[in-house]
């Protein structure tokens, strides 16, 4: 049986006795006065207010000190980055050529449909060669072709730039 990971990479906080070796720190917290104090009293009034005592910056003078459940942190933490990795969705990339038939762009089209409906972005690339970059603005026409194709789930980010021989736009989703 696989061994559970840690999903979240976490960082590791010093707690309560871990913390030592400072003369005063500066403790915040919810309900707490910012301000500089002994690394003794800071304790008494984490013990008096029933919370943990966990440094979150150590390399700041004085060492910043929040007097916190440690575990509700940790669960608030946790949650965030749950969040976080559930909202980014890979950019997908879509090739064109210049010369592409109907056919060929409606395929396409299809596809970068399902990948804006699950949410990601799309990159569309036209890339164009040799003789077809003297006509780089005849050439956009299946960039716009395309674009059109998606106007009803889709808009771009931007207008379509060019990019060495490329034309690039992004598209997303609407609303």
């Amino acid at each position: 049986m696989a061994k559970n990971k840690n999903v979240f990479n976490m960082p590791k906080f010093r707690v309560n006795d871990e913390i030592r070796g400072y003369n005063e720190v500066r403790i915040v917290g919810e309900g707490i006065e910012s301000k500089v104090v002994g690394l003794g009293e800071a304790r008494s009034i984490a013990e008096s207010m029933e919370l943990d005592m966990i440094e979150i910056n150590s390399s700041s003078n004085p060492p910043i000190v929040k007097i916190a459940s440690y575990e509700k942190m940790i669960y608030e933490l946790k949650k965030a980055a749950k969040k976080n990795k559930q909202s980014s969705k890979p950019l997908k990339e879509i090739q064109l050529s210049v010369n592409i038939t109907e056919h060929d762009l409606q395929t396409k089209a299809n596809n970068a449909r399902k990948f804006i409906e699950n949410g990601s972005k799309v990159k569309v690339t036209l890339t164009m060669k040799g003789r077809e970059l003297s006509r780089r603005d005849d050439n956009k026409r299946s960039i716009l072709e395309f674009i059109v194709m998606l106007e009803d789930v889709a808009t771009p980010e931007s207008q379509p730039r060019d990019d060495g021989n490329k034309t690039i736009v992004i598209l997303k989703k609407k609303g």
